[in-house]
C-alpha cells in the first residue's frame, strides 16, 4: 500500500511501467496522447513542463489501465488471477472492522493554501480532455468528500467536475448516488452542501471512491482497515470535512442548492464512448480554499471509447459488490461472479451449481436489482452453468451461443433506474427525466430438469491435458 500518489508513481517508474512527456499542451494535446496510449493498454503517463504553467505542475493519466497496475496500487499479489482476486476481495471486506482515520494537525497538502480572492482553479493545468467537451475538466480522477447531515457518517466518491471560473467548480453526481442523496437532504434544509474534492490521492482510497460501498460505510474506515492503518487527514478550515493529509491539490467549499446557483455544464466525453449528457444546468461548489503541494500532480482518468475505457481491468467497483450481495441474501450455489462491457458495468454473468428448478432464474432476477448504480449498469444479466469461467467472456458467449434457446432463455424487464449519461434514452425520456431502462435476463443455463442428459463437451480431460503438457512442454512454452 502506498501513503500517495507519488509512491504508487515511483512503482510503476521502478518497474519501467511510467512514461515521462513534457511539452505536450493542455488544450486537447494531453487528452490525445492519453487516448492514443490507453487504447494500445500502454504505460502510465506522467507530463510534465505544460506551456503556460510551472514546470513541476504535473498531470499522471493511465495509471489503473492494466490488471499489474491495479494489483499493485491495491496491493494485491501480482500472480493472482482475476478471479482470484475478487474472490480475496470479497471475502476480505466482508471481515470489514471501520477503522477511523486519524486527524492529523499538518501534512503535504498544506504546503500552499489560498484562501477567498486568491483561490484560482486556473492556476492547474487541467485539460481539455475530449473535443466536444464544454470546458476544462480537473475532476476525472477525483474523490468528492461529502457528510450526511442527519447521520454523520462522512462518503467519498467519484464523479465529474468541470471548472466554470477561478471560484466555481460543477457537481455533477448521477440520481441514487451517495452524494447526490447527501446533498439533496442539505438542499431540503434551505442549506448549502460542505464538500471537499481532491484531485490526485493515494490510489487504494480513489479505487474504494469508485466501489459502491453500502450506505453507511465509510470509504475512509474501509481504505483504513484494508491497509491495517488509519488514513491521515488534516481537518478542512471551512467545512471541518476530513482531507486526506497527502492529497496532491483540494478544492474545500460548499455546494448551494440549484436554486440560488447553478451552471450549464458538459458534454463530457463519457465511459458509454459518447457525448451523452448534453449541456444542461449542474449543481456547483463555491470554493472558499485551496490547498496542494509543492509541485503538484493532478490525476486525470478521462475516459475513452470502449473497449480500451478500464476504470479497474479487474472489476472490483462492480463483480465483488454484486457477489457479496448476492451471497449475503442466503441464495446458494453462486460459483463465480463477473462483470463485462464498459467500464465493467454493463455485462453481469453469474456462474452457478444449479440445485432446484428456477434457481438459475432466481440468481438473475437477484442481480438485476442488485447491480445498479447509475448509466447501464447491469442492463445484460446473464447465469451460465458452474463449467463456465464467467471472467472469460468467449465461454459465457459459447454458453450463450448454445446452451439457449432465446423464445424460453430471455426476458426484458423494463422500469430499472439508469441516468442521464445514458446515451440510449430519447429526447423525450430526456425531456421528461424518465431516466430508466429495461434489463435483459439471459438464462444460458443448460435446463434444469434435463441438464443431466446435456451432450457431452468436445475436451480432453484435466489429466490428459496436464499429462501432454508435461511431456511436451517445450511446444507450450511462452504460450
Amino acid at each position: 500500500m502506498f501513503d500517495d500518489l507519488r509512491g504508487f508513481l515511483s512503482a510503476l517508474e521502478e518497474r519501467e511501467m511510467l512514461e515521462k512527456v513534457k511539452g505536450a499542451n493542455w488544450d486537447l494535446e494531453i487528452g490525445t496522447i492519453h487516448e492514443l496510449v490507453t487504447e494500445k493498454y500502454g504505460p502510465a503517463l506522467l507530463f510534465d513542463e505544460i506551456p503556460g504553467y510551472p514546470a513541476g505542475y504535473r498531470i499522471a493519466t493511465n495509471l489503473l489501465n492494466s490488471r499489474l497496475m491495479q494489483k499493485i496500487a491495491m496491493g494485491f499479489d501480482e500472480s493472482m488471477g482475476d478471479m482470484d482476486v475478487l474472490r480475496f476481495w470479497k471475502d476480505k471486506t466482508k471481515e470489514f472492522v471501520p477503522l477511523p482515520p486519524e486527524e492529523v494537525k499538518d501534512g503535504p497538502v498544506l504546503e500552499n493554501v489560498m484562501s477567498g480572492d486568491e483561490v484560482d482553479m486556473f492556476k492547474f493545468p487541467t485539460p481539455k480532455w475530449h473535443m466536444h467537451d464544454g470546458g476544462r475538466y480537473i475532476g476525472t480522477g477525483m474523490i468528492a468528500i461529502t457528510k450526511d447531515p442527519d447521520e454523520g457518517w462522512v462518503n467519498c466518491g467519484t464523479y465529474r467536475c468541470m471548472i466554470h471560473d477561478e471560484k466555481t467548480l460543477s457537481f455533477y453526481a448521477s440520481p441514487g448516488k451517495h452524494a447526490t442523496i447527501m446533498r439533496e437532504k442539505y438542499w431540503a434544509k434551505g442549506e448549502p452542501c460542505p464538500v471537499v474534492m481532491c484531485f490526485g490521492q493515494e490510489m487504494l482510497l480513489y479505487s474504494l471512491a469508485t466501489i459502491s460501498l453500502p450506505w453507511g460505510a465509510s470509504e475512509f474506515e474501509m481504505a483504513g482497515f484494508l491497509s491495517g492503518k488509519p488514513v491521515k487527514v488534516v481537518k478542512g478550515k471551512a467545512t471541518g470535512l476530513p482531507i486526506p493529509a497527502t492529497a496532491e491539490i483540494v478544492a474545500e467549499g460548499f455546494a448551494p442548492p440549484p436554486s440560488e446557483d447553478a451552471r450549464l455544464e458538459g458534454p463530457f466525453g463519457e465511459w458509454t464512448g459518447y457525448y451523452a449528457s448534453g449541456r444542461k444546468e449542474a449543481p456547483v461548489l463555491k470554493v472558499e480554499n485551496l490547498y496542494f503541494r509543492n509541485d503538484p500532480i493532478l490525476f486525470g482518468q478521462p475516459p475513452v471509447k470502449p473497449p480500451a475505457n478500464l476504470w479497474f481491468p479487474i472489476p472490483l467497483h462492480t463483480a465483488a459488490t454484486l457477489w457479496d450481495r448476492l451471497e449475503n441474501t442466503g441464495i446458494t450455489g453462486i460459483k463465480g461472479v463477473y462483470v463485462h462491457g464498459p467500464g465493467s458495468r454493463v455485462i453481469g454473468v453469474i456462474s452457478l451449481e444449479q440445485r432446484y428448478p428456477g434457481h438459475a432464474r432466481q440468481v438473475a432476477s437477484l442481480a438485476g436489482a442488485l447491480l445498479h448504480g447509475g448509466s447501464c449498469v447491469g442492463r445484460y444479466i446473464i447465469t451460465v452453468d458452474e463449467d463456465i469461467d464467467p471472467s472469460n467472456l468467449d465461454e459465457v458467449l459459447w454458453a450463450v451461443s448454445t446452451r439457449t434457446n432465446p423464445a424460453q432463455a430471455i426476458n426484458i424487464v423494463p422500469g430499472f433506474l439508469t441516468s442521464g449519461l445514458d446515451p440510449s434514452l430519447s429526447p423525450e425520456q430526456r425531456e421528461r427525466k424518465e431516466f430508466t431502462t429495461a434489463k435483459v435476463f439471459i438464462d444460458a443455463c443448460w435446463p434444469y430438469h434435463w441438464k443431466d442428459k446435456v451432450p457431452e463437451i468436445s475436451r480432453a480431460s484435466n489429466e490428459l491435458r496436464e499429462d501432454v503438457q508435461k511431456k511436451w512442454k517445450g511446444l507450450f512454452t511462452g504460450i
